[in-house]
């Protein structure tokens, strides 16, 4: 079977690998020749499927690294990697013209990453360049001067970077169109259970047009995969309650004057499970129900309480701590290493997530005009109102996920799951990237978050895969006809 070599650069935890791995066309296939990253967590990742011997720890901007990965890649026939990309900024006399806007988009200091990523694609010279990023890349310009001989297209960072690969001769623009030299792509629209929309370019230098992956859902098509197809059948996990800040949390006092609804809230949240998930072992076996007869007891002891309120309710916190045993994990998944286990909640937040709608954010629990407004929800909101207002965000089980970030090894507040009082495990949160159910993440609970966060959903990725194989097979095919038909001439 035919493969072709495949370099990841910025590789992260392998989601660009894993679909091009899975992509197939006609026999044909890749194979991931090297993958880089400068994450420790991430190259364990890496190694743990691809084999050590095919992954880079190291610093794309160092040199010794760069000559490694040069030399070791000659012969690549697709470099895939999506460089972070930051602000630029066009310093120095006034200047004009696209020309201009590349050199600022080449030599400013903070854009090393994507500068390395062009240096290596223009040293090994492979057939197809993939480059991947954030859908804010479309609209960021050069910081030029003011000059009307600049047009608004010209100073726009994409088309800079298409400029760049056509000066090394890479064509980008898009079958079906003389213009588009990029393309948006929504995971969801490839069987991906998350609505995530991300830049592509992909260029050549084999003088054809590129390929617009084909959709598999949406309109007309497959239904979309939703939240409930991809992580409803998991093992139920309770989350641990933080008590670390307790006593400075704020808006405690909310809690403290409304004492008895919060229990209540609390009780028919964890009741609640029972119900949903009645053939559940987890759920329906003793621990659990030792648990509820703990909540239940307590409850009614102190929700009534007139004195002490925040002394009971910290000693209430402390036993059901204590009694969530095994039900705050769970070693019944697939993989062995990525996390199906809840982060800390504070009691505040449990609260929140319990009493909000599913399918609903904290914006619409705060507007009096909505039909989720909650003036609990709304008096118990702890974030500053001048910013964002949908700082917690739940979920429903009949729609996709919204797009996974990095930013949740800092909190899961805008992942909130439907009807569990938590944000997303690490291991949810792979499934609704479409990792594999067995997929391997290394690291702490932070280090996967950041990995499955940063990573290109694999389906989303193994589609881009499909559409390139399909087109070097042709590309291979044709050189190999006209080969022989200027043999037959000669």
């Amino acid at each position: 079977m035919r493969k072709y070599r495949v370099l990841d650069l910025f590789a992260g935890g392998g989601g660009f690998s894993t679909g091009f791995l899975d992509a197939s066309y006609s026999g044909y296939q890749f194979d991931i020749v090297k993958a880089i990253d400068i994450d420790e967590d991430a190259c364990a990742t890496l190694s743990r499927h691809l084999g050590p011997e095919k992954v880079i720890h190291g610093d794309i901007t160092d040199k010794k690294v760069k000559e490694q990965l040069i030399r070791e890649c000659q012969g690549v026939d697709v470099i895939i990697g999506g460089p972070p990309c930051q602000t630029f900024s066009l310093a120095g006399p006034a200047r004009s013209g696209s020309q201009e806007m590349r050199e600022a988009l080449k030599n400013d200091p903070r854009n090393v990453l994507y500068k390395h990523f062009l240096e290596i694609v223009n040293a090994l010279r492979p057939r197809f360049v993939v480059f991947e990023n954030v859908l804010g890349i479309v609209s960021k310009s050069v910081d030029a001067p003011n000059d009307e001989s600049i047009s608004s297209k010209d100073k726009l960072v994409i088309e800079a970077i298409c400029d760049e690969l056509h000066l090394m001769g890479y064509n980008a623009h898009i079958e079906g169109s003389i213009t588009d030299r990029y393309q948006i792509l929504n995971a969801a629209d490839y069987g991906v259970p998350q609505q995530r929309k991300r830049v592509i370019i992909i260029a050549n230098r084999c003088n054809v047009s590129n390929p617009v992956p084909e959709k598999t859902h949406g309109v007309g098509l497959k239904p979309y995969r939703t939240l409930k197809d991809a992580i409803e059948d998991l093992p139920v996990v309770l989350p641990e309650i933080n008590l670390s800040r307790f006593d400075t949390l704020k808006n405690l006092s909310v809690i403290e004057q409304n004492l008895g609804k919060s229990m209540d809230i609390f009780v028919e949240g964890i009741k609640s499970l029972t119900k949903i998930y009645n053939d559940r072992q987890e759920v329906q076996g003793q621990e659990f129900t030792e648990l509820l007869n703990y909540i239940n007891g307590e409850c009614k002891r102190i929700k009534n309480k007139k004195t002490w309120k925040m002394k009971e309710l910290k000693s209430f916190i402390q036993g059901y701590n204590q009694r969530l045993g095994k039900l705050n994990r769970s070693d019944n998944i697939a993989s062995a290493t990525t996390l199906h286990v809840s982060r800390q909640h504070n009691f505040r937040d449990i609260i929140i997530f319990m009493h909000m709608k599913a399918g609903s954010n904290s914006a619409r629990f705060m507007n009096k005009q909505s039909d989720d407004y909650d003036p609990f929800l709304d008096q118990l909101y702890p974030y500053a109102r001048n910013k964002h207002k949908d700082t917690y965000v739940k979920h429903a089980w009949d729609k996709p996920s919204n797009t996974i970030l990095a930013h949740m090894e800092k909190d899961g507040l805008k992942f909130i799951h439907p009807v569990q009082p938590r944000s997303f495990t690490p291991y949810e949160a792979a499934l609704l990237q479409s990792f594999p159910e067995n997929y391997e993440f290394c690291g702490n609970a932070n280090a996967q978050y950041r990995q499955i966060g940063n990573a290109v959903p694999p389906k989303l990725a193994k589609s881009i895969g499909d559409a390139l194989l399909k087109i070097l097979v042709q590309c291979e095919q044709n050189r190999q006809v006209n080969g022989k038909l200027k043999s037959f001439s000669a």
